[in-house]
């Protein structure tokens, strides 16, 4: 199969288009066959072996790349279950050390209780650019921060593709939104249902008064001592990156009655079904930006890593 990998760490210019072997699958696995995969910072680190990159994926080079994906079953496992040849599949390979393929290639095999059906209403590109940043949005308001309806959270790093999806899980939860962005995005996110923006440059978060029952620093750039005239008590702290202010704040946490945490997302078949559910509904708007030819990933790893990219970008590996 056709497949963007490397033969060791480095930059975009050592990525290739190589044959490698079709996976696969365990007796617990689908088959899956690409039809379009999203980008993430994380390929990024992974390629390059640096910000924990190497905890990412398996060293067994070479190997391919990618982490989301949305494609179709082609094969069952003799013991997975819920699923048939022909169904349209959507999710992401664990971000660990036991994940050995990538979703930048024709073929990948993952989990049946690690994925869901794939949205009616999106196409493959929407679906695998969901994939990562819906699930980490869920996961980091309702898992690590607890957030309930009738609550309030601050959402630092609002625009991005993350912070989209946050914006529009939390008000699916029934919460209050308070959010952080640039003033030229100030707009879009107000239409994702956030009740008020702030501008980053112009009110730090030191300057925020009001107080919030969750503050989720999306852009993890901020710190628990910071923001703990934000919380409530009982109030939570999550980031989505582990750093020494992280654990500094989460050791500050034991003596206080707000909470720090941060997100280690991973792939869960009964949340999937949530997104893809509300995507159907219309309670959640997919945040592709664009979609690139399979030939054409080096360049859309380029713009990913300029950071001039609104929303998420995806590739499309096999359009069917």
């Amino acid at each position: 199969m056709r497949a963007y990998a490397i033969e060791r760490r480095g930059t975009i210019a050592d990525l290739r288009v190589m044959e490698l072997p079709r996976p696969v699958p365990a007796a617990n696995e689908l088959l899956v066959r690409v039809r379009a995969a999203a980008l993430n910072p994380a390929d990024l680190k992974v390629l390059a072996g640096r910000d924990g990159g190497g905890f990412l994926h398996a060293t067994n080079f070479p190997f391919a790349l990618g982490f989301d994906f949305s494609g179709v079953v082609e094969s069952v496992g003799a013991a997975a279950t819920g699923y048939v040849a022909g169904d349209e599949v959507f999710g992401f390979l664990p971000y660990a050390r036991s994940t050995r393929g990538g979703s930048f290639a024709e073929y990948l095999a993952v989990a049946a209780d690690s994925v869901g059906k794939k949205p009616k209403m999106l196409s493959h590109e929407e679906a695998a650019s969901a994939a990562t940043a819906a699930m980490t949005a869920l996961c980091a308001l309702r898992e690590k921060g607890r957030l309930a309806a009738g609550q309030t959270v601050l959402i630092n790093g609002a625009s991005g593709g993350v912070g989209s999806y946050a914006v529009q899980i939390a008000r699916n939860l029934g919460a209050n939104v308070l959010a952080i962005a640039s003033a030229a995005k100030a707009d879009a996110v107000k239409s994702l249902g956030a009740s008020q923006v702030y501008d980053y440059k112009a009110t730090p978060i030191s300057e925020i008064k009001t107080q919030v029952e969750m503050v989720l620093d999306v852009a993890s750039n901020s710190t628990f001592g910071a923001c703990l005239h934000l919380l409530k008590p009982g109030g939570s702290y999550v980031s989505l990156l582990p750093s020494p202010a992280m654990f500094l704040g989460m050791a500050r946490a034991l003596f206080s009655s707000r909470r720090c945490a941060f997100v280690m997302v991973k792939p869960h078949a009964s949340d999937f079904a949530e997104i893809a559910r509300w995507f159907d509904e219309g309670k959640l708007k997919p945040m592709l930006e664009r979609s690139y030819p399979f030939n054409e990933l080096p360049i859309a790893l380029e713009r990913l890593q300029r950071g001039d990219v609104r929303g998420k970008l995806a590739l499309t590996v096999d359009a069917g």
